[in-house]
């Protein structure tokens, strides 16, 4: 069955509310932030608000998801490319998507009442790094190959914690360039770069 279509009206007044939502966190924070304040910058009545949400939270989380669902959608396609044979294409796709919504990556990635989307982002990177790892440890047995979720637990905890100093930093390399040094920190590792540590010191 086709899914029901969405008034016109309606589908412009939620993205008022998202926009005026997304401006008021980047100038006050979400916590200081009220429904009023909410309606009063996108214009509307607070029974408008409640028509299409419970509160705050509903409508953040709706901005937050859709975002990540977006993301789901670029790297699916990306993988889906013929010349995809290597994790380049998603990861960078990762990396421009965040570019092209970084107010919304930041409250992602800040926790807080973003907390379950955040999550939800960590959950799609493990599950992509899975299928796209996981054949590849698989036909290195014998060569103290890690578990598969072990290694796409360290690739999807690598890449939100690079996404989240870059975002921090205001992006002060291009998406693509960013997306190239994390691929060279993470497939080449920091040893050709700082040496082996001394075993001494380690410990």
């Amino acid at each position: 069955m086709d899914k029901p279509r969405i008034d016109r009206r309606v589908i412009r007044t939620r993205r008022h509310l998202r926009q005026a939502l997304m401006a008021l966190i980047l100038e006050n924070g979400y916590d200081e932030i009220t429904i009023e304040d909410i309606t009063d910058r996108a214009d509307l009545g607070r029974t408008t608000f409640y028509l299409h949400y419970r509160d705050k939270e509903a409508l953040l989380l709706e901005s937050l998801e859709a975002t990540a669902e977006e993301l789901r959608g670029q790297i699916h396609l990306e993988r889906m490319q013929p010349e995809s044979s290597s994790a380049g294409g998603p990861i960078h796709e990762v990396f421009r998507h965040a570019a092209q919504n970084s107010d919304l990556y930041k409250i992602i990635l800040s926790g807080g009442a973003a907390s379950r989307v955040l999550n939800y982002v960590r959950e799609m990177l493990l599950e992509a790094a899975v299928e796209f790892f996981g054949p590849r440890l698989a036909a290195r047995r014998g060569e103290n190959v890690p578990p598969v979720d072990s290694f796409a637990g360290y690739f999807a905890s690598a890449l939100l914690g690079y996404l989240t100093w870059w975002l921090d930093k205001g992006m002060p390399y291009g998406p693509d360039e960013v997306a190239d040094l994390f691929i060279r920190l993470f497939f080449n590792g920091a040893q050709q770069y700082i040496g082996e540590p001394s075993r001494d010191k380690a410990r």
